[in-house]
């Protein structure tokens, strides 16, 4: 059936109802208030990182290491920051130990495609966690002039990420 069939009033009412969704969508989200939106950076998580590192970042035991509890003491330092930045920007290869259980042959993709905002806010999820995976920290930790920043330095090979973590999280990892 051609559109021309098709009265105009019924063909604008679909257009009509999505436009009124996507008001009250928007409306919605202005109404959460700020400290919830604050603690809830983590659609970036859970888009690009959860597959592997699971919601609330709790991580597979010798498969894909949990970042709850962890990332914020590794982003304690200059060291780990630096870490943590490259690690999202270039990925990371090699082996590692987490909660006294080895990763044998880990491998982490880059995720230099995503926006430095996107990857700002999922280092901040991650660092703003508990053990338990529940938020407890709403500070920004990461900005994204940090990524720009990591970015614009040497490109790192996912090997030379892996090096820098020993200085980042020293012989016994957090």
């Amino acid at each position: 059936m051609s559109n021309s069939r098709i009265p105009k009033a019924s063909r604008q009412l679909p257009r009509s109802l999505l436009l009124l969704s996507l008001a009250l969508l928007c409306a919605s989200a202005l109404n959460v208030p700020g400290a919830a939106r604050a603690a809830d950076h983590s659609t970036a998580f859970d888009t690009n990182c959860a597959m592997c590192h699971q919601l609330k970042a709790a991580g597979v035991p010798g498969e894909f290491p949990r970042l709850s509890g962890r990332a914020e003491k590794i982003a304690a330092t200059a060291a780990g920051k630096n870490y943590l930045e490259r690690v999202v920007l270039f990925g990371m290869i090699g082996s590692i130990t987490v909660d006294g259980t080895p990763i044998a042959g880990g491998v982490m993709p880059s995720f230099a495609s995503l926006s430095d905002q996107d990857l700002t806010d999922a280092l901040n999820y991650i660092v703003g966690l508990d053990d338990s995976g529940r938020p407890h920290s709403q500070a920004a930790v990461f900005k994204p002039a940090d990524i720009a920043g990591a970015r614009a330095g040497k490109q790192l090979s996912p090997a030379e990420v892996h090096g820098l973590r020993a200085a980042a999280v020293g012989s016994k990892s957090p």
